[in-house]
């Protein structure tokens, strides 16, 4: 695609005239020959017609010798002998015969092919002193905004983001399209001077736009969270997923993250859920403790605890797991589930300091099993955090009994 681009751009220039100067007709020929031969892939006759032509002495300031230079330089660009093409290039702009229409796009060409073989400064140096020289024209020289675009880009690169951010707003100022390329600059450079009220417009601008693009909505959804716009923030993040545009795990997990950081734990075990349905996320045990505590803050405590069991079903020794679904089964009140989570924990060998004798036993008195409801806690009252608790339920039971 960048070869046929430059292609393209040769042969436009070469057949097309912007001033009172013209080509030589013998030359308009030969270079109509040239493109003859490489639509026939006779690239060594091509060449020997344009080197030929190149080495002519011609006038100074000679149109034809600046149109001959910068077709051959597409040419040998065509080709990827680069430096060769940089050379030639230079030499049609440093010839000072193109009209300043087509100085422009030769310049535009130039820099950027400075740039892919790492000569920023070159690149720099030359669309500076365009510039400079394009200021000294009496009317407003065409295509100075991707001139303005290309020299941000540069400085933008050696981090100088002041003189870059001047230089894209003025390129920005002259377009009359949106140009995408042109505001991520303008984004990232406001992002990178930590003017995230300016990022904002961008992001915005962006998202307008090209409202199918994700990365959008997660620009300014991280602008906005920055702002502390905690609401816009999530809003643009539920419109990137009503529109079906998350594909990353993380995506579906930060969503459910801020539902329940703005206190909607329902629909944050909704994301979840479905994104564990449709294959979107995996049903680990980080994605389990996230759905699970989704389901505890919306005061379902059946459906956290239930996806707790079928966490440990795959992960039976994970302690967090075990202490948290005893926890959970606690706080709903299933006292078979207690039970039973924490003669998993006990299994697996976790030490509670006395806390699990007293939830048992609490679960066994719930239960109407009163003799090991007292044994647990005996063994709660032995214990150095629990130990008043522990007597406490003893002497309820003793009185019970009397």
């Amino acid at each position: 695609m960048k070869r046929n681009y430059y292609l393209f751009l040769a042969i436009f220039l070469v057949t097309n005239i912007y001033s009172d100067d013209v080509l030589n007709e013998t030359v308009y020929w030969e270079l109509t020959r040239v493109d003859s031969k490489i639509e026939e892939k006779k690239y060594d006759e091509a060449e020997e017609i344009l080197r030929r032509w190149y080495i002519k002495n011609w006038r100074s300031r000679s149109y034809n010798k600046a149109v001959i230079a910068r077709t051959y330089g597409f040419f040998l660009f065509q080709r990827e002998r680069f430096d060769e093409a940089i050379e030639k290039l230079q030499v049609a702009y440093d010839e000072k015969a193109l009209p300043i229409a087509e100085a422009t796009s030769l310049v535009q060409a130039l820099a950027q092919l400075y740039s892919t073989q790492n000569n920023i400064q070159g690149a720099k140096e030359l669309l500076l002193k365009f510039i400079e020289d394009a200021k000294r024209q009496p009317k407003p020289v065409p295509g100075m905004h991707n001139i303005y675009a290309l020299t941000a880009l540069i400085y933008a690169t050696e981090k100088n983001y002041d003189v870059a951010y001047d230089y894209i707003k003025l390129a920005i100022s002259l377009s009359s399209s949106f140009r995408e390329d042109w505001y991520q600059l303008k984004f990232a450079i406001e992002y990178n001077k930590e003017d995230f009220i300016s990022a904002e417009i961008s992001a915005k601008e962006l998202l307008l736009n090209r409202p199918e693009k994700k990365r959008y909505y997660v620009q300014l959804s991280a602008i906005y969270n920055i702002l502390e716009k905690y609401d816009l923030s999530l809003a643009t993040m539920e419109v990137s997923y009503m529109k079906g545009l998350f594909d990353k795990p993380e995506e579906f997990t930060t969503l459910a993250s801020f539902y329940l950081y703005k206190k909607n734990p329902a629909m944050s075990a909704k994301v979840l859920e479905n994104a564990i349905t449709d294959d979107q996320i995996l049903f680990d045990s980080k994605n389990a403790k996230l759905l699970s505590d989704s389901w505890l803050f919306a005061k379902e405590r059946i459906k956290s605890l239930d996806v707790i069991e079928e966490s440990l079903s795959m992960n039976p020794n994970e302690e967090k797991l075990v202490n948290q679904y005893v926890n959970i089964a606690f706080s709903a009140f299933e006292w078979k589930e207690v039970i039973n989570g924490i003669r998993k924990a006990e299994k697996i060998g976790i030490e509670d300091d006395g806390k699990h004798d007293l939830m048992i036993g609490i679960a066994f008195f719930e239960t109407k099993d009163l003799k090991n409801a007292e044994d647990s806690f005996i063994k709660a009252s032995k214990s150095k955090k629990y130990a008043d608790q522990g007597k406490a339920w003893l002497e309820y039971l003793n009185a019970l009994k009397a």
